[in-house]
């Protein structure tokens, strides 16, 4: 019982650190737009647009590792959901045997 209350735990350790993941990307999505809207508005021409082509990719960049962390995250969190899951029929089919 208490290897399946500390599954429990982690796993809602690993959702909370996914929420909190989710919330920086959301995040990070609104600076990124509005560091393009703010850049933009500040700069014209062809020279500002090559600039800020660039930083859209180095935002972008960022906004693709960040959201390759949400997904590794996710897929750790399911994995041990599976196993805490397979953990507690094991259990039960174990009780249920030593009853019989």
């Amino acid at each position: 019982m208490k290897q399946q209350e500390e599954a429990v735990r982690r796993r809602i350790e690993k959702q909370r650190e996914l929420e909190e993941v989710e919330r920086e990307f959301r995040q990070l999505k609104r600076q990124q737009d509005d560091l393009l809207s703010r850049i933009g508005n500040a700069w014209r021409g062809n020279h500002s647009e090559n600039r800020l082509g660039a930083i859209a990719l180095d935002l972008a960049q960022e906004q693709r590792m960040t959201q390759k962390k949400l997904y590794n995250l996710d897929d750790q969190l399911q994995a041990e959901h599976k196993q805490a899951k397979a953990d507690v029929e094991q259990a039960k089919e174990a009780k249920s045997d030593a009853t019989h």
